[in-house]
């Protein structure tokens, strides 16, 4: 109960990183030393605004300052941030692997968030899973040359994407935000699991696709959340990537 107490707490503030640092990074602003303000009357946050959850509930949903509504993204951000935690703690418990994972999916959140509000996949989330992912290698025993080749092939087939979808279609396809995911993501998964990794990639991207869509966000849709997905699934859940796997 302790743990799993703790596990909440700390996803919730880490949910709370996650609100700060998506809005953050694609305006270039610093997301660690700068102090939390108001978007829109700029007064500084103090200790009773910054609670995660509970200050958005007991304000009402209103900046205390100038009465301006804030986004309810906050609090959904900052509950799916704890939900994701606590389900890697009942596969993990406190161990490395689970601390791990848990930092891994504070980034691939960010990096959904941005990329969905922006089209972008912000270099400080690459910069943030490489070394995570060299970490996870060593704890879980890896030889470092399919920790080498993984990286290799996810780069290759990232460049591939992108400049064959250029040559065949004559326009733009892959950013290269996400041919430098590909490069992270195959040092993660290592060669064996890249295939199941670029199939249920395509199909998470197609659903979004079809969302975006029906949204009426038009034809172009952020293909990184489909990424950070498969790649979540197939590290942290091993086991339901397998079953989907083959059952497709």
């Amino acid at each position: 109960m302790t743990g799993t107490l703790f596990t909440l707490f700390c996803g919730l503030v880490f949910g709370s990183f996650v609100t700060c640092a998506s809005y953050r990074l694609p305006r270039g602003e610093d997301v660690a030393l700068k102090a939390s303000r108001c978007t829109r009357c700029e007064a500084k946050l103090g200790f009773k605004d910054l609670w995660p959850v509970l200050s958005w509930l007991i304000s009402k949903g209103q900046c205390r300052h100038c009465g301006t509504r804030v986004s309810v993204r906050y609090p959904v951000i900052e509950l799916v941030t704890a939900v994701l935690f606590l389900l890697i703690y009942s596969q993990y418990g406190l161990t490395a692997q689970g601390i791990l994972l848990a930092l891994m999916s504070v980034a691939l959140l960010i990096m959904i968030i941005v990329d969905l509000e922006h089209y972008i996949i912000p270099d400080e989330i690459h910069y943030a899973l490489l070394p995570l992912g060299l970490i996870w290698h060593f704890v879980i025993g890896t030889p470092p040359l399919d920790v080498a080749e993984g990286l290799l092939i996810g780069l290759v087939i990232g460049l591939t994407l992108r400049y064959g979808y250029r040559v065949l279609r004559r326009k733009e396809g892959l950013g290269f935000g996400d041919v430098k995911f590909f490069a992270v993501a195959g040092l993660w998964l290592t060669p064996c699991p890249i295939v199941p990794f670029l199939f249920f990639s395509g199909v998470f991207g197609i659903l979004t696709g079809l969302l975006w869509r029906l949204l009426g966000r038009g034809v172009c849709f952020p293909f990184g959340p489909a990424l950070a997905v498969a790649l979540f699934l197939g590290i942290a859940f091993p086991e339901i990537y397998d079953l989907l796997w083959h059952i497709g």
